[in-house]
């Protein structure tokens, strides 16, 4: 734990020397001349394969020194490695995933470009010229002909089944769709949505949207056509000269899950198609919501929403699964019926240099929502979990999550990554089943079993085996390190200018990791921990793992430390956090 702790103070807190995704060690310069924050953009990747591919260029590959009392004139590129200068040079230099050494006594005359490593400066070094550094790798290869390539980026599995179609007139871009819900799950079976999207530009900087997608439920029973049948109409207008903000509308019906994890809705889809595990629960919602937001900073958002809905318990089907088949479904568990007037506020800071795969910056998600219902109509529950909620009016409760992620590359292929969770109930009556939280499964604690802590007291009993408590408060840590494992075959290419495309794994990241976690009721009573304060180390949940990250799929082996629970294999299809 002493460990799990100091990592997650050390990554959360972000050190000088972590804080951007680019090191330029040099004493004299100004840092606001050669820093570059974030990924490398698209036009730098393109202005470095065309300097290494330049028949002009001087091409070289791994590590390279340039010893003192040599000189180089012309263009030079080096590729994966280190180029270690002692000498002269004059012409520009690129560095392709490596690390430039400027050594003492070294002398360049002309633009340095690094992209996927970092510059280091000895004393006495003179170099004339601009200077560019950025720490993220660039996504590139080299082929047979010692040409670079970019390489090829796969499409996300929840990409494969849409179809689109756009057509534009004057100002007016109207896009139609059809594609899957992103899930398979035991309420629905494979949702498909289909519909319109419209978009039209008066000027460069307003941008009015109108999208209507129907769903059709491939899993409903019913013979009442709107139960197998749903529909979400979004609409918000965008004004982007200066400070970005905007307002907005949706009007649906729809199936919502309860809970955002233990798994992401496309992993859990799969789950439930392949094995019949379908790891979350779900309630249905119609109603109507408003919204505002400001982008004060490319990095910095806010929202409220306001609106009203009708939630209503949903009963499992039984949809079809590739495997186990036979099985039965869990049951889908009810909820406290009625209709809810919901006010929330959101604020999001978004550092990251990338959204699918960060390696440096910063995720920061605070959410505030504020329920009130008059015509509530609650599970029974045990007095411990809570106290009957008011059903003739006046039931009122708030919620608070706290998401805070930090992500850190400390070299080129050594990258921390920290997150802390906080979720649950912060003032009012108590919250709703379906706003209710739990741990325990492959999202947040891999070593325990799924839902290992819903708050449960002994001797409850419920098939559906509900997520139930009150609040919950987790961390995660991680650190990856890049390995290339060229586990394939690459197609030959038709013309033979370039390599094909590979099939295997190139490169993956071996992952180790450590989370902790507790979910609580709070109260006073027997069970509970006090409402102003969070459960002791000494009752939370520990566990350990390792895994490989393809970045399509990865593998992990999980062990919890707080008790004796088998080591748990997992198969994520996207990262862990």
């Amino acid at each position: 734990m002493r460990l799990l702790a100091v990592g997650l103070l050390v990554t959360l807190t972000g050190p000088a020397w972590a804080q951007d995704s680019v090191i330029v060690i040099d004493p004299n310069a100004h840092p606001g001349q050669t820093v570059a924050r974030g990924g490398p953009p698209p036009e730098v990747v393109a202005e470095l394969i065309a300097f290494y591919n330049d028949s002009a260029t001087t091409r070289m590959q791994g590590d390279v020194t340039l010893p003192a009392g040599s000189r180089f004139e012309g263009k030079l590129a080096l590729y994966g490695g280190s180029l270690r200068i002692a000498g002269r040079v004059a012409g520009p230099i690129a560095v392709a995933n490596g690390t430039l050494y400027l050594l003492q006594g070294a002398s360049v005359d002309g633009e340095i470009l690094v992209v996927g490593g970092r510059l280091l400066r000895s004393e006495q070094v003179e170099h004339l010229g601009p200077e560019r550094v950025y720490w993220d790798a660039a996504p590139i290869l080299r082929g047979s002909d010692g040409l670079l390539t970019l390489r090829e980026r796969r499409r996300r599995l929840g990409e494969i089944a849409t179809a689109r179609a756009s057509f534009q007139t004057g100002r007016f871009r109207t896009t139609l769709s059809l594609s899957s819900g992103g899930t398979y799950n035991r309420i629905e079976g494979l949702p498909v949505l289909f519909g319109p999207l419209f978009e039209f530009r008066p000027n460069p900087t307003t941008t009015a949207r109108l999208d209507a997608r129907g769903i059709l439920r491939t899993a409903g029973t019913s013979t009442d056509l709107r139960s197998d049948f749903g529909y979400v109409v979004r609409a918000d207008l965008r004004f982007t000269g200066g400070t970005e903000f905007g307002f907005g509308g949706r009007f649906f019906s729809e199936v919502a899950s309860i809970e955002d994890q233990p798994l992401s809705r496309a992993e859990s889809g799969w789950s439930a198609f392949l094995l019949q595990r379908d790891y979350r629960d779900y309630f249905e919602r119609q109603g109507i919501t408003g919204l505002a937001y400001v982008q004060a900073t490319p990095s910095l958002r806010f929202e409220a929403s306001i609106g009203r809905n009708s939630e209503g318990s949903v009963r499992a089907s039984d949809p079809w699964s590739l495997f186990r088949n036979s099985d039965r479904w869990r049951r889908n568990p009810l909820i406290d019926d009625g209709h809810y007037f919901i006010t929330t506020a959101q604020a999001d800071l978004d550092t990251r240099n990338d959204r699918d795969r960060p390696t440096t910056g910063w995720l920061i998600r605070s959410r505030y929502e504020h329920a009130t219902s008059d015509d509530i109509a609650p599970v029974a529950l045990p007095i411990v979990i809570r106290p009957t909620p008011p059903t003739g009016g006046g039931y009122a409760t708030d919620r608070l999550l706290i998401d805070a992620r930090r992500y850190s590359r400390l070299t080129p292929g050594l990258r921390v990554s920290a997150r802390i969770l906080a979720d649950g109930w912060i003032g009012g009556d108590r919250l709703p089943v379906q706003r209710r939280v739990s741990l325990g499964g492959t999202d947040i604690l891999p070593g325990f079993d799924f839902r290992a802590y819903t708050c449960a007291p002994r001797g409850f009993v419920d098939p559906a085996d509900p997520a139930l408590c009150d609040r919950i408060l987790a961390t995660q840590l991680e650190v990856r390190t890049r390995l290339g494992l060229n586990l394939g075959y690459r197609m030959p290419d038709r013309e033979g200018s370039r390599p094909g495309r590979f099939i295997g794994i190139e490169e993956a990241d071996l992952v180790f990791f450590s989370d902790a976690g507790k979910g609580w009721l709070a109260g006073s009573g027997p069970g509970q921990v006090p409402v102003n304060r969070i459960p002791v180390l000494d009752e939370w949940a520990f566990d350990v793992g390792v895994g490989l990250d393809t970045g399509d799929i990865g593998a992990y082996l999980a062990k919890s430390v707080s008790n004796g629970e088998p080591v748990k294999f997992v198969v994520r299809l996207q990262r862990r956090f």
